[in-house]
């Protein structure tokens, strides 16, 4: 319930406050968190072997950000393209190595989606930051 919270707020700040880069970064990991739920296998089933739909899922928001990260002048979506990568490469370790347990595949996996919220609530902020200094903040590379 805290995760949906923090989902939740570090959406609307990025939607309502950020620049277009962060308003597509929370519409990317919202829409991420929707398509990892509705592609996870039953909770009953959840991470008893690969979550091939989350790993569809992380390796399409993986795209998106590295696309922000080469495209706008922002910097954070580097690190949530890492961040990502790890995610995604938490996925294929659970294809080599089928006796991990359940419970540290979910963590190793969720750990990512807190932080990415966190950075995108920075991000805003830095954002704003930016406007009220600048009087601008210049979104997209020429």
């Amino acid at each position: 319930m805290m995760f949906v919270g923090l989902l939740v707020l570090s959406s609307i700040y990025g939607f309502t406050r950020g620049g277009r880069p962060e308003q597509i970064g929370a519409a990317t990991l919202v829409l991420g968190v929707l398509a990892s739920i509705a592609f996870s296998h039953p909770v009953t089933r959840q991470f008893q072997s690969v979550e091939a739909g989350m790993l569809t899922v992380d390796a399409a928001m993986l795209g998106v950000f590295l696309w922000l990260s080469f495209k706008s002048t922002r910097f954070w979506p580097a690190w949530v393209s890492g961040m990502l990568m790890a995610e995604v490469a938490v996925h294929v370790m659970r294809v080599t190595m089928p006796d991990v347990v359940p419970k540290a595949y979910m963590d190793a996996v969720a750990i990512w989606s807190w932080v990415a919220q966190i950075i995108l609530i920075v991000a805003t902020t830095r954002h704003q930051r930016r406007l009220h200094r600048l009087g601008a903040d210049r979104s997209w590379r020429n």
